[in-house]
């Protein structure tokens, strides 16, 4: 058995710090307003013991070399950090403090790929150890993180071609967990991947205005969580201070939400800075209602045969970083307008004012 506990999302506001690109920067503001956020919201949750704590992405280091551009290679040398570093044991001691487990996301090196970083969820457990890595597998335009199928082939040879090389998840005593970091959340592959690898509940941090206010957000994480009868707690970020002189840079528009494996928002925070959500989750509800409910319980029903038919095509390109450092942001969208001219061409998509076979009206 395990015990009903409760999960806290953690939405809290991030400051870019220093915000050229030589500096090496310092994110020890953010951590300590990390520090005093998670205390906030564990203690304000009191209905369940918290077993269970997720930070936003960019929580720890904003978003600088996105909105900035920088040269991927300069910031994976300056700002990307290293798991585990002295950020994740600052957090760290938040895990043992509270006995939880604590899920966080930063832009991160790999030993085995020097001068890139990653897009990366990890885990810490109740002793402050990090027992889980998740690397992003899918990117926006403006994101200069390497994916996973970027180097596709190097990737394989290092780790395989199974779900755990992509889709990896934690077994731990409060339930299987993995991850699905911002962008990867538009994707209901990016959960089912994660859902067959035994996922019980996704952490999926987090999405950008004007997703959030138009009411995506809330139907991508209900949909992801009803899909796979999984849990999605999804803390998003506050405001984003994009200087040092503190000026508001943007807001991704809150509303930080957990939802419960039957697609039911347990909790929803509507503010857009600091906050936080928390809801109780029972993990031997979930497996009883796998196991035995045959409505809305939907992976048993899967005909994968069929499904394989809709991938046969590659559609973006892989090992687009292989022998090369990772594209900025005018590269990434002509690669965008490239897959888009390519899906037009294969009859995906028709052009506007084509007729119905395709031709032109």
């Amino acid at each position: 058995m395990t015990d009903i506990y409760t999960a806290v999302g953690v939405q809290s506001n991030a400051y870019d710090c220093k915000y050229r690109i030589e500096d090496k920067p310092d994110y020890s503001r953010n951590l300590r307003h990390l520090s005093h956020m998670i205390d906030v919201a564990v203690l304000h949750s009191m209905e369940y013991p918290v077993r269970l704590i997720a930070l936003a992405e960019g929580a720890i280091q904003g978003f600088p070399d996105e909105y900035h551009d920088w040269d991927p290679v300069a910031y994976a040398r300056s700002g990307a950090i290293d798991i585990p570093g002295p950020e994740t044991e600052a957090l760290s001691e938040k895990a043992v403090k509270w006995n939880a487990y604590l899920i966080g996301q930063a832009k991160a090196r790999m030993p085995e790929f020097p001068d890139r970083f990653f897009n990366t969820a990890f885990i810490l457990d109740p002793q402050g150890r990090v027992i889980h890595r998740h690397h992003k597998n899918v990117v926006f335009t403006l994101e200069h993180t390497t994916t996973p199928h970027d180097i596709f082939d190097e990737w394989v040879k290092m780790f395989g071609d199974g779900l755990d090389a992509f889709f990896p998840v934690a077994k731990t005593p409060i339930g299987n967990i993995g991850a699905n970091i911002c962008m990867e959340g538009n994707f209901p592959e990016m959960a089912r991947g994660l859902a067959l690898n035994g996922a019980e509940i996704i952490y999926r941090p987090s999405s950008a205005e004007n997703k959030v206010s138009l009411g995506i957000w809330e139907v991508q994480n209900r949909a992801r969580a009803i899909d796979n009868n999984c849990y999605v707690i999804a803390p998003n970020t506050g405001y984003i201070f994009m200087d040092d002189d503190q000026t508001q840079g943007f807001m991704t528009g809150g509303r930080s939400m957990i939802v419960d494996y039957r697609g039911q928002v347990l909790h929803i925070n509507h503010q857009s800075g600091d906050a936080f959500v928390g809801a109780p989750v029972s993990i031997d509800a979930l497996r009883q209602h796998r196991t035995q409910a045959t409505h809305m319980n939907w992976t048993p029903h899967l005909k994968t045969e069929v499904l394989q038919l809709i991938y046969r095509k590659a559609i973006w390109p892989k090992n687009l970083a292989r022998n090369e450092a990772p594209k900025r942001r005018d590269a990434m969208r002509e690669i965008f307008d490239q897959t888009v001219r390519k899906l037009t061409s294969d009859g995906v998509f028709t052009e506007r004012g084509g007729g119905q076979d395709g031709s032109a009206a």
